[in-house]
């Protein structure tokens, strides 16, 4: 509350961005590549039109205004609905207030003041939005307060718990921090090279000779609190207590490492994204995505620099890395939690990064697990972005998107496995296909629900979702590639398999199964096929499934400490097991 007091954000938002994330109007419609550069792009500079380039101009790039920022004024009208709501609380319980019993007596207070903490965590959430709206990252000194509120901006609304403060005084040895910090490499930094590894073993080796930066610091501790988060099992192990205790001496350093305008800050946050990913205690990851996405359109890096500036390629191809991990990291999160894209794809023209690895081999068989997640997620942002965050009240047909998207997923998933990638991350990427193709059967803005066939077709996927889950998680040598993303994803498929089991329960065991809807002229693909499987084949699928949800969310809400999850599942589970083995008995 101090915050929106102190900076006035919430009366007077400057809704502007300090860098233009698309071609401007001109080039545009020349078709011409535009470089964005503001106040005047190169080609306008050159053509003389300085006068008629909007890159100078407040507007919006494409899709910004039906996404971010209209989701921005919807959380300002909620929020403004809330306080409201409070307001009235109060008043209507000091009028009606009147003395209680002995023994039934209950502070009148309390709900004023939780709902006085719910309405501060909102404002924290606004003030965040507009804060990055507000400040233009590129520089570094906004009314001489860069350095104390730069980080503060990223830091107050993504903190869910603080983290204790730590003092790393005595290292670990150095086979055991090699250990750590090569596990990173295979397999965290395999998924997302923002950064390089000659880089953090660097900051290492200054570490261990006492000259040690902030920012080596920052990158040694937040690399090791990643490896020995993703080991652990449970979140009151020995290994989730370490992890803690590093992250707590990173964040130290936060108000000195975190400055706006440049790449080094946004390669620390990025750190910071892995590790709120493997302790979702601490961290929201989402909006430190958020941020370091922000972070990346205004230094431009979502498009490459025009032919006319000359660049290393090493630098030039740590640019593509750091946005291609960015917009990755960025997919994930928002489809994971269901909330909209930090960019649009049309406002990004980046070229694949350049990566290499003595484990892979010559093309066409070769392959870096970077690359094929980027692949993935370019595959599935568009359909997505349609589905979801369109500007339309409402979808009317939504069979053209989703067969396309289907096709596009199925040809990726070919590929990937005629690839050199080991079999760990081919196995990683397989609950998220499924997971994205339940999501994209589930658009809330149907005009109508989806027909008996799409159901019946989501839980089908929900039965391969929890086979291929239940696979992954029992091999615990891939603990390591497990993420609080995962128990997002498995609770979700779980719930959208319970309420098919409690609305359309002739639908999922009749015989012979629903025919596909009849296919609009735009649907260039077929409508994906059911399986071969009729309704009592389905019945005993469908129990099994049940256990398998059941099990795997037990697992990782034990590592990721969060048991009520698990609590307020477990009964419905139970329930419904009971019902599909009464039905199964009479058939």
């Amino acid at each position: 509350m101090a915050l929106v007091k102190s900076f006035g954000l919430t009366e007077s938002p400057r809704l502007c961005v300090s860098r233009q994330i698309s071609a401007c109007s001109i080039c545009r419609g020349k078709k011409i590549k535009c470089d964005g550069l503001v106040p005047v792009c190169t080609p306008c500079q050159k053509a003389r039109r300085d006068a008629e380039c909007t890159n100078g101009s407040d507007k919006f790039a494409k899709g910004k205004e039906r996404s971010y920022v209209t989701a921005l004024e919807a959380r300002l009208v909620w929020l403004e609905k809330d306080i409201a709501r409070v307001e009235g609380l109060g008043a209507a319980q000091t009028a009606q207030y009147q003395p209680a019993q002995d023994g039934d007596y209950k502070d009148p207070t309390t709900r004023i003041a939780k709902g006085q903490r719910k309405e501060e965590s909102h404002v924290n959430d606004l003030v965040s939005d507009f804060g990055f709206l507000s400040v233009n990252a590129t520089s570094r000194d906004f009314d001489g307060l860069a350095q104390d509120v730069f980080a503060q901006l990223i830091l107050t609304p993504s903190a869910l718990l603080d983290l204790p403060h730590s003092t790393i005084d005595v290292l670990p040895s150095r086979p055991s921090v090699t250990a750590l910090v090569q596990q990173y490499i295979d397999q965290h930094l395999a998924l997302y090279p923002f950064i390089s590894e000659v880089r953090i073993f660097g900051s290492i080796e200054a570490l261990y000779e006492g000259h040690a930066s902030p920012s080596d610091e920052w990158i040694v501790f937040l690399v090791l609190a990643i490896a020995l988060a993703s080991s652990s099992t449970s979140s009151t192990g020995s290994s989730y207590s370490e992890a803690v205790c590093y992250a707590g001496a990173a964040l130290k350093y936060a108000k000195v490492v975190l400055l706006p305008g440049s790449l080094q800050s946004i390669q620390l946050i990025l750190l910071l994204v892995q590790y709120s990913i493997q302790d979702p205690h601490h961290f929201d990851s989402w909006y430190l995505v958020g941020a370091a996405a922000r972070m990346m359109v205004d230094l431009g890096l979502h498009q490459d620099p025009p032919e006319s500036v000359k660049m290393k390629d090493a630098q030039l191809n740590l640019r593509r890395r750091i946005f291609h991990s960015v917009y990755s990291m960025d997919r994930l999160a928002s489809l994971t939690h269901r909330r909209t894209f930090s960019f649009t794809d049309d406002s990004a023209n980046v070229l694949m990064p350049k990566l290499s690895s003595p484990m892979f081999v010559d093309p066409p068989t070769s392959g870096h697990p970077a690359l094929e997640l980027i692949r993935l997620r370019q595959t599935v942002s568009p359909a997505c972005q349609s589905l979801f965050q369109s500007g339309s009240d409402s979808v009317h047909d939504p069979w053209p998107t989703i067969c396309a998207a289907y096709h596009a997923i199925d040809d990726w998933h070919s590929h990937l496995q005629e690839t050199s990638i080991q079999n760990s991350f081919k196995l990683c990427f397989q609950p998220e296909v499924l997971y994205t193709k339940i999501l994209l059967l589930s658009p809330p803005r149907l005009q109508k629900p989806l027909e008996d066939y799409g159901q019946l077709l989501i839980l089908e996927q929900s039965i391969a979702y929890s086979q291929i889950m239940s696979t992954f998680i029992k091999d615990h040598t891939n603990r390591f590639l497990w993420t609080s993303y995962d128990l997002s994803r498995t609770v979700f498929v779980a719930q959208r398999t319970l309420e098919i089991f409690e609305n359309f329960p002739k639908v999922c065991f009749s015989n012979p199964s629903p025919q596909p809807p009849q296919q609009s002229p735009k649907t260039e693909h077929l409508i994906p096929p059911l399986p071969e499987r009729n309704g009592r084949e389905r019945l005993y699928s469908g129990i099994e499934t049940l256990r398998l949800l059941d099990g795997i969310v037990r697992v990782l809400t034990r590592k990721y400490g969060v048991p009520s999850v698990w609590r307020e599942l477990k009964p419905r589970f139970e329930r419904m097991e009971t019902t599909l083995r009464a039905r199964a008995a009479t058939v």
